[in-house]
């Protein structure tokens, strides 16, 4: 039976089209190898599965030149819902699970959200502090991974559990968002936060209801700061940098000898001596003491060990 010439027409379309996919494939498979062909094959599939609804209802409408009754309007409207729901909503939630970490890490901040605290404080005798609830992590489906690969390496806002900051501009973001990061239980300080990025830091500390842990490597802290850190269970203060050598500062002592409910402190590279031992060794909260390139003698390390029962102390 003689093909009519409409049918003529979709076989020679549809000839072309196959053609032009094999030709499109070998290109593909002579310059990009057979990984990324497939990578490529992969996000073309994807991309049709995401779009697949609102193709239907494109289709629907103008197959009669936009010219429908209410029930093909009914079921494009549904299509479009579809898509909506399935591609496009996964889409902005995670996305919008990540804004602010998206922001920390295009400024250079580290974001950790596998730090194992627990860890730590078990190898040093200790109880491990309380940790929030991991939020369920936002997933997309698979026809939609491809278009979230960028952001695949940064965690979700509300799971970071450690920041390391070196600047101003990660504290004035994280200030900003800190109410997304109510899983963060430990923030590490560079020497490049200044002495206004640390009071901007000190007034958010109370939003971050599970912070437990805080590193300060060679910053010069303003008066009082660490008095506020009433919260804080494990303090590291480091002089790797400009500090190491230097004497430690009385007023920062006295501050964090006044800390409730600090347990663990260590002191790295500061000229820490057997007098500013005697000082600290009156707090009554401190139960692991580790010192590290510090002046301490052994005079200095029995007067912190033997003040507080069951304090251990580690020298050097």
């Amino acid at each position: 039976m003689p093909l009519n010439k409409s049918t003529r027409s979709q076989t020679v379309f549809l000839l072309i089209g196959f053609l032009l996919v094999e030709l499109v494939m070998l290109v593909s498979l002579r310059t990009l190898g057979w990984f990324g062909t497939g990578n490529v094959v992969h996000s073309i599939v994807c991309l049709f599965a995401s779009l697949f609804p609102l193709l239907v209802a494109t289709a629907l409408l103008v197959r009669n030149r936009l010219r429908f009754g209410l029930r093909t309007l009914l079921v494009a409207v549904t299509l479009v819902a579809v898509f909506m729901f399935v591609s496009v909503k996964p889409l902005q939630d995670y996305h919008s699970a990540r804004s602010a970490s998206k922001q920390l890490v295009l400024a250079n901040a580290t974001l950790d959200s596998g730090l194992d605290w627990d860890r730590i404080y078990i190898d040093i005798g200790l109880e491990p502090a309380p940790s929030a609830n991991a939020p369920e992590a936002v997933n997309v489906p698979l026809w939609l991974r491809p278009f979230t690969d960028s952001l695949s390496a940064i965690p979700p806002d509300a799971s970071v559990k450690s920041i390391h900051l070196n600047n101003d501009q990660q504290v004035e973001i994280l200030v900003k968002h800190s109410s997304r990061y109510w899983s963060l239980r430990s923030i590490s300080i560079g020497f490049g936060v200044s002495g206004e990025g640390l009071k901007k830091l000190q007034a958010a500390i109370p939003e971050f209801n599970h912070l437990n842990s805080m590193l300060v490597n060679d910053v010069t802290v303003p008066k009082n700061w660490y008095r506020t850190l009433t919260g804080i269970k494990a303090l590291f203060v480091w002089g790797e940098g400009a500090s190491r050598g230097a004497p430690f500062p009385q007023d920062d002592l006295a501050d964090i000898k006044s800390l409730p409910q600090l347990e663990v402190l260590m002191i790295l590279g500061y000229a820490f001596n057997d007098s500013d031992a005697i000082t600290l060794s009156s707090s009554p909260a401190i139960k692991r003491i580790i010192l590290r390139g510090t002046a301490v003698t052994q005079k200095g390390e029995s007067a912190l060990a033997n003040t507080v029962q069951d304090r251990i102390v580690y020298r050097n």
